[in-house]
């Protein structure tokens, strides 16, 4: 039993009160099919709401089978509408989106009906009101007597022991109406029907109960026929308690409902989360090179090269190379690498008159690096002699005037000799790439040559710049003359020198006449320390040659075969810090394992200074993170804000037809959960398809630095945005009450 006890209620506007009800005193009773009739603002729907909960009273007591509910918070209210109340409003409060099977299953779901019974249920109900030809039709197909039929079916399905009828036969026909009247009438057989009317004619045959109201006042209560008055059933809160599973259900089923206002919410979203994306990776670019700088020992210092040594001196054999080229994300093992920090330079004399054509100078790059995929101009090398030309993007417009050109070193220029060691001394560029495509300093050339090239190279490289070689003289007079280190000079081959015998330009050694020296030289220097006993120093007249001659012979003691440091290079500038621990950690820890990798780009001095600038550089990239994801999160509610705005009045409905604040705060988290879980896909196909092969003129560079963890920060920050969203909507959607929320937007729509 419903009962009333001296209910006012009052409305407040503008600071003007106004009178809705005055001392209501009511008993209603299941079996009763009540007819609120009166004059228009004579408080009919007024009265209507409070007793369904869908607005508050002031004064008096309403009792709920003998619960005061004056003390009903908005939860306590919205739980009893949900056990106790269905509604069929005069402006029908479909759900647009949703069938007419959908429209009549939502309640049967937010009622946590058997789950393989809902839809038979439905269906027998959607019969009952003659609908079965309409289920698939949305609802704004509909002639409005079939909608107002949907509206009974969806209380039918509801199953409640209240039925509350605002004026349902306003917007029909007679005959319409009739029959929605009758219906009315056969569902008031076992639940408390309570109709509002402005027509109590239509509804004098069949109503069992007449209670006319003038100025907010009952002025007539007349039983019109006699039928059993009953107690409305307790209902427990278990048994319409809904399952997080289904609350997934329906969210998923809501932006189904909607797609093209979905679409644009995913669209939104992902726009907005590649920001936070960026930003993020900006701040994981910046931490990883925020201690890199000039290197001294290395002069080839790309970002994407680490040097490794094994930590007992030892060569390193086929074992090693295969342990280390199985890393991620090694791309090349480069042997003897000494060769990738010489500073080539090659000229081509157009002119044929001593002036240089075309000019270019580089560092050497073993050819495996590239695939011809990723060429700007020309194509791969077809033999020894040719060679890809990688230049910075800037120059990058000029690419095909270098393919197909011959260009000389200015070494071997200078040198003027036919039986110099150096090789490559002629090259031509059978192709063009541009150096952020192989991950190489933007800046600077690089000059791309094939195995058996790279190879031919590294000799030359290491006896002419690596070794630092000091002679030690057997007569000590001559201890002075050989105090400094010797200069590095090409070496070349002369077979009529003896074995041991160097010979130097006599203006190197600066005697006056022509001197042999004996003793020995010692080769000490970041690869190995070499001893040459009986080495005869020879000086000659031959200034004009310049270099240092010696046999074969001698020549092999200087030069070595066996690999005592390599350099790997990844094809990437991320993740080398971890590649580097990965690289000491083989065999071991980082303490004890076989090999030591150095990093030439990172700065090798650590100051106060510099941890200063590293400490404001990571705070500044937090707060970059900070504002980029605040005024992300901002733009996406408003944005969010105008579309979810579309979808109150289908909340408001929601509440009327079983759920609550919490299920329509989940239903609100969950929706934007799910687009936020599609937009990360969005972003995760993008960052793997185009993100790991950007350059840096990309925009979407900093996404390379991505590791697995990354991503999966990513998410959670995008969770944290979604979550944001959400709170910050929720908190605005249940400002109004139901039947505010649900008048103000039908005025709308």
């Amino acid at each position: 039993m419903i009962k009333m006890v001296n209910v006012s209620k009052y409305y407040n506007s503008n600071n003007v009160v106004a009178l809705g009800l005055r001392k209501i005193n009511l008993e209603l009773y299941a079996n009763e099919f009540v007819a609120i009739v009166g004059e228009s603002g004579s408080g009919k729907t007024t009265l209507l709401n409070v007793i369904t909960g869908m607005d508050t009273y002031e004064d008096g007591e309403m009792y709920v089978n003998g619960e005061e509910t004056s003390y009903f918070s908005i939860d306590d209210m919205e739980n009893f509408r949900k056990k106790y109340v269905a509604f069929v409003f005069q402006n029908y409060n479909l759900i647009d989106s949703y069938t007419v099977l959908q429209n009549v299953e939502a309640p049967l779901i937010l009622s946590n009906y058997p789950k393989d019974k809902i839809r038979d249920r439905a269906m027998e109900i959607i019969r009952r009101v003659g609908l079965e030809d309409f289920i698939h039709h949305k609802s704004t197909k509909l002639s409005g007597g079939q909608k107002q039929r949907v509206v009974i079916a969806r209380a039918l399905a509801k199953d409640c022991p209240i039925i509350a009828a605002d004026e349902p036969t306003g917007n029909l026909d007679s005959k319409s109406a009739r029959e929605v009247i009758e219906l009315l009438a056969e569902i008031a057989e076992d639940k408390l029907v309570i109709m509002v009317t402005h027509d109590y004619n239509q509804v004098k045959d069949f109503a069992t109960r007449k209670i006319r109201l003038f100025d907010g006042e009952v002025v007539e209560d007349s039983d019109m026929k006699k039928v059993d008055k009953t107690e409305l059933p307790d209902i427990s809160e278990e048994s319409t308690r809904l399952s997080w599973l289904e609350n997934i259900k329906m969210a998923g089923r809501n932006l189904l409902a909607v797609p093209k206002k979905t679409l644009l919410m995913i669209l939104v979203f992902s726009f907005f989360s590649f920001f936070v994306a960026l930003a993020y990776g900006a701040f994981n670019l910046s931490s990883e090179m925020s201690d890199y700088n000039y290197n001294m020992y290395f002069q080839n210092n790309s970002i994407s090269r680490l040097v490794v040594r094994k930590t007992d001196q030892s060569p390193f054999t086929d074992s090693d190379f295969a342990a280390i080229d199985d890393l991620d994300p090694v791309k090349s093992v480069v042997k003897h690498d000494y060769v990738l920090d010489y500073n080539a330079s090659y000229v081509n004399e157009s002119s044929g008159d001593g002036r240089y054509g075309m000019y270019m100078n580089g560092y050497f790059l073993p050819l495996d690096l590239i695939d011809e995929d990723i060429l700007a101009a020309g194509s791969m090398p077809e033999n020894d002699s040719e060679i890809i030309v990688a230049m910075p993007s800037y120059n990058i417009d000029s690419a095909d005037d270098y393919v197909g050109v011959t260009f000389e070193s200015n070494l071997f220029r200078a040198m003027r000799s036919e039986d110099s060691l150096y090789p490559l001394q002629t090259v031509t560029v059978s192709g063009v790439v541009e150096s952020s495509e192989i991950h190489m300093r933007s800046g600077r050339n690089y000059f791309l040559v094939g195995n058996a090239a790279f190879e031919s190279l590294h000799r030359y490289f290491y006896t002419r710049y690596t070794n630092r070689s000091q002679f030690i003289p057997d007569d000590e007079t001559y201890l002075e003359m050989f105090e400094n280190r010797m200069a590095n000079m090409p070496f070349k081959i002369d077979e009529s020198l003896p074995d041991g015998t160097i010979a130097y330009p006599k203006s190197f050694a600066g005697p006056d006449e022509d001197l042999t020296v004996q003793g020995t030289l010692k080769i000490s220097d970041y690869y190995r320390d070499l001893t040459l006993d009986d080495i005869t120093l020879a000086f000659t007249d031959n200034d004009d040659d310049y270099g240092i001659y010696m046999n074969e012979n001698t020549y092999e003691r200087f030069a070595f075969d066996d690999v005592y440091q390599i350099s790997v290079l990844t094809g990437t500038d991320y993740g080398i810090k971890g590649l580097q621990k990965d690289i000491e950690n083989i065999g071991g820890t980082v303490f004890t394992g076989t090999y030591k990798a150095v990093y030439p780009y990172a700065s090798q001095t650590e100051s106060q200074f510099s941890a200063l600038v590293l400490l404001l550089q990571s705070i500044g990239m937090v707060m970059l993170i900070f504002v980029t994801m605040l005024g992300s999160t901002l733009l996406t509610y408003l944005i969010f804000r105008a579309i979810i705005n579309t979808k109150l009045h289908d909340y408001a409905i929601f509440r009327t037809i079983g759920a609550n604040q919490g299920i329509i705060r989940r239903f609100i988290y969950i929706e934007n959960l799910y687009v936020t879980v599609i937009a990360y896909v969005i972003f995760l196909s993008v960052a793997l398809s185009v993100g790991q092969s950007a350059t840096t003129n990309s925009i979407f560079y900093p996404i390379r630095t991505y590791s697995w963890f990354d991503y999966i920060i990513f998410l959670g920050l995008l969770v944290l945005m979604s979550l944001v969203v959400s709170s910050k909507y929720c908190k605005r959607i249940f400002r109004s009450s139901v039947s505010k929320t649900i008048r103000t937007e039908g005025e709308l729509r």
